[in-house]
């Protein structure tokens, strides 16, 4: 097969898996432990990549994690961190709330909804990891470097028009 025909091809086989629905949220919904938990997906389709990093990184943690922590941790900028913050607040996945002895210092902890959402998109991740990992031990790492070579060359061609 001539490569602009195997460039096609992989482009297909793309756009096919994005055509095909959100495969995490259906991750989500099959693994959930509750009930809630599954409602709460089903509804609330639209919680960002942060969003769920957020509550991954707070689930990890067994007592409530000082706002500080967490932006030290985060690469996001602390307005955005902050209205994630809120958001994730307002929808009742995380609690906020000023310790006694500190009314400055805001501490967060997950729901318990939000504890489970956390930690199923840190499975998530551990099990997109294991896939990877099986995948690429396949290739040797000229095969990777060289793939991501090319990759890298017609992504960016997509941006000098």
């Amino acid at each position: 097969m001539e490569k602009y025909e195997q460039l096609e091809q992989l482009k297909k086989i793309i756009h096919a898996t994005h055509d095909s629905g959100d495969s995490e949220q259906q991750w989500f919904m099959s693994h959930a432990h509750s009930q809630d938990t599954r409602q709460f997906i089903q509804n609330h389709r639209h919680l960002t990549h942060s969003e769920l990093q957020i509550l991954s990184h707070l689930s990890d943690y067994d007592n409530a994690t000082p706002f500080k922590i967490l932006q030290t941790d985060s690469t996001l900028s602390q307005g955005m961190l902050s209205r994630y913050i809120n958001r994730l607040s307002r929808q009742l996945l995380i609690e906020k709330y000023h310790p006694a002895h500190n009314k400055k210092e805001i501490f967060l902890k997950p729901t318990s909804l939000g504890y489970e959402i956390g930690t199923l998109h840190t499975e998530l991740h551990q099990k997109i990891k294991e896939k990877e990992t099986r995948i690429l031990a396949d290739y040797s790492n000229a095969d990777i470097n060289n793939m991501v070579e090319i990759v890298t060359a017609l992504l960016n061609a997509h941006k000098d028009f």
